[in-house]
């Protein structure tokens, strides 16, 4: 599905790239910041043969900690830049990865650009955000692996530890992002560029188009968290919609339907079940020791919404059979595929809840009434509890409320995924409501933060190339849908 949103109709913003090295200081900085920001070049962080026929440049850009009080103490952020092999004048492009936290976008978006065309006439930035990635410091690593039973205790730990470290547990934060964002571009030089921001990444690209506009030609905004509402308190409800989109799909295919004609009801069935008698999976760890896991209603709940994020034909794919065999069939190896399949915590642990609790994404009394709203609508598996761990991380923080929404005429492309439980494409659509030139395309096979088709791609590929022109989608209407699978078999294809 597409469409364009407001006036479609303003001119191009033309701005060069200026590919001159300087240090220009986005603001004065707290007392005892001299010489900040600065760019200091180092080795790369990733390396393979896929690097050889590209011109990189990697280094710190190392900015103040703190962006509003005094003192001493710095962050530095991992940057990589690979050079336009034959320029043209054409803007660079600036990747914002998810999170917050996690890999960073070094370490997703390195080898494929290199193999990309895209660095041909233009220079292309992936950084990775203030704590994420190979920035630094990394705050508690040892809290990543904290079982949930012991969390309290832990999280108790990790703040002592930030103290002892000097660690500013308030400059953690999206507008301490942006600013850091800000003094990237005035650092390399360039007076304007593209940004391209991923969930997280999209949120934070839309703090820079509030705060950095002027220096934004053009912005693609793929699986878009919020800036002006909570995407997490609305989580329940946008999970359970996400997993009634699978049993329609399920419902239009004919194989599917008739051989789970109950899908709906067999999922509520399990949930029931497992939540009263959860089932024991032996499993095998790490370390070659034996343990089991108990497969109880949250973790099936848990199990879905991963297979609606990471590979998502197969995982999806799947589910109508797992939840049959759960209900009626080999409950031993559905379960075990279920546990086998079990995403590790993401990395950042305390950096995403010290970003969130900032930004009011989990914290606040706005963001507790709409979780209420919610959860009153909600069917049970998917409401989510307000456990007000923000309490412990940011004690003193102001409850205020959201910022207001980006308005904007900004040339924009939202791209959203059908089974995206995360930012659907409900939510995508009020982001855009403010946006006077927005381009919407939903892709029916794709849920949140995709890895992107060549039809995905390529609408983005257009949208730069011309960012005054709405992109021809046609391609969407071509995309096949997900093959439901009706027996066990092996998985095949990406």
């Amino acid at each position: 599905m597409t469409s364009c949103l407001g006036r479609c109709a303003v001119s191009a913003r033309v701005r060069l790239a200026a590919v001159v090295a300087l240090v220009v200081p986005l603001a004065p900085h707290p007392r005892g910041q001299a010489g900040l920001p600065r760019f200091e070049p180092t080795d790369c962080w990733v390396d393979g043969e896929w690097a050889r026929d590209v011109r990189r440049e990697c280094g710190w850009l190392v900015v103040p900690e703190s962006r509003d009080r005094p003192s001493t103490t710095t962050v530095r952020l991992a940057v990589e830049i690979f050079r336009a092999q034959e320029p043209s004048g054409a803007p660079p492009r600036v990747f914002l990865h998810g999170g917050p936290g996690g890999a960073g976008g070094i370490r997703l978006y390195s080898e494929g650009l290199a193999r990309s065309r895209l660095s041909l006439h233009r220079d292309l930035v992936v950084y990775d955000q203030r704590g994420a990635g190979f920035s630094q410091p990394k705050l508690c690593p040892a809290y990543d692996t904290v079982a949930d039973a012991a969390l309290t205790e832990a999280r108790r730990a990790c703040i002592a530890e930030l103290e002892a470290q000097g660690v500013d547990r308030r400059a953690y934060t999206t507008a301490a992002s942006v600013a850091d964002l800000m003094d990237l571009r005035r650092t390399l030089g360039y007076e304007s560029w593209d940004v391209y921001g991923v969930s997280y990444g999209a949120r934070l690209a839309q703090e820079a188009m509030a705060r950095d506009g002027r220096a934004i030609r053009a912005v693609v905004l793929a699986s878009p968290l919020a800036r002006a509402f909570s995407s997490q308190a609305e989580q329940p409800l946008s999970t359970q919609r996400a997993l009634e989109h699978v049993f329609a799909a399920c419902a239009r295919q004919p194989s599917c339907r008739d051989a789970f004609p109950t899908v709906e009801q067999d999922f509520y069935a399990v949930y029931d079940d497992l939540t009263t008698s959860p089932v024991p999976v032996p499993i095998v760890r790490p370390d070659s020791a034996r343990d089991t896991v108990w497969l109880d209603g949250r973790r099936l709940v848990d199990d879905i919404r991963n297979r609606m994020l990471i590979r998502l034909r197969l995982g999806v794919a799947r589910l109508p059979l797992l939840l049959q065999d759960l209900r009626a069939g080999d409950r031993a190896r559905a379960a075990r595929e279920i546990v086998g399949e079990s995403a590790e915590r993401a990395p950042d642990r305390a950096l995403r809840a010290l970003i969130n609790c900032a930004d009011h994404a989990t914290s606040g009394a706005v963001y507790q009434r709409t979780l209420d709203s919610v959860n009153a609508v909600a069917r049970p598996p998917f409401r989510r509890v307000f456990d007000g761990e923000c309490e412990q991380w940011l004690p003193h923080v102001r409850d205020e409320s959201m910022p207001a929404p980006v308005r904007s005429g900004i040339p924009t492309l939202i791209l959203t995924g059908h089974f995206d439980d995360r930012a659907p494409t409900a939510m995508a659509r009020r982001i855009a409501a403010t946006l006077s030139h927005t381009y919407l395309v939903e892709f029916p096979d794709e849920g949140h933060d995709a890895r992107p088709s060549a039809c995905h791609a390529g609408i983005v590929a257009q949208f730069f190339e011309d960012p005054t022109r709405q992109p021809d989608t046609s391609c969407v209407a071509t995309i096949a849908p997900i093959r439901f699978a009706v027996a066990w078999e092996p998985a095949r294809g990406p």
